[in-house]
């Protein structure tokens, strides 16, 4: 079974020093450190070690802005039309659809369609998300995904530092 994304957020990490005063990254004061996705259903599904370029890429599309003045590749390809138009017409959807449990990854399948022509590529989801909303395509996760991810943030809880039950 596939659950629909139905929005997007960012997850940043704010950084503290050695006399617990909030330390201002990029002028910011946040490191970004993952996406967030809310499913249908209500349920969350978080990706980590996402590049930071990609998470300022998903928020400046998600909130219409403008692209700074120096642009990563994705920032680059978010506002550029033909890009656009190219990824519009051909991306059918995203599935984040892989778990590999001995590296902790997931991976996502970009499903293209084009002159009735279907074609899946293996990604990175979280590059797999930014071509999503670049073309306000679909993005899905498999239950089986969901179900992973809420078990490991369940063991992440009970466990403190030394892996000892709380």
């Amino acid at each position: 079974m596939l659950r629909r994304v139905v929005d997007i957020a960012p997850i940043y990490q704010v950084v503290y020093g050695d006399d617990d005063n909030y330390i201002v990254i990029g002028g910011r004061g946040r490191l970004p450190i993952g996406i967030r996705l809310y499913l249908e259903g209500n349920d969350i599904f978080e990706m980590y070690y996402v590049p930071p370029e990609v998470v300022d890429a998903l928020e400046m599309i998600k909130e219409g802005n403008p692209p700074p003045r120096r642009q990563s590749l994705f920032s680059l390809l978010a506002f550029h039309d033909e890009f656009r138009r190219m990824i519009e017409e051909s991306l059918d959807k995203i599935v984040i659809d892989e778990y590999d449990e001995s590296t902790g990854v997931y991976t996502a399948t970009a499903h293209f369609e084009s002159d009735g022509v279907h074609v899946s590529i293996k990604m990175i989801p979280s590059h797999a998300v930014f071509l999503a909303l670049v073309a306000g395509k679909p993005i899905y996760v498999t239950q089986e995904l969901v179900d992973i991810s809420q078990d490991i943030g369940d063991d992440e809880e009970d466990e403190g530092e030394d892996g000892e039950v709380w």
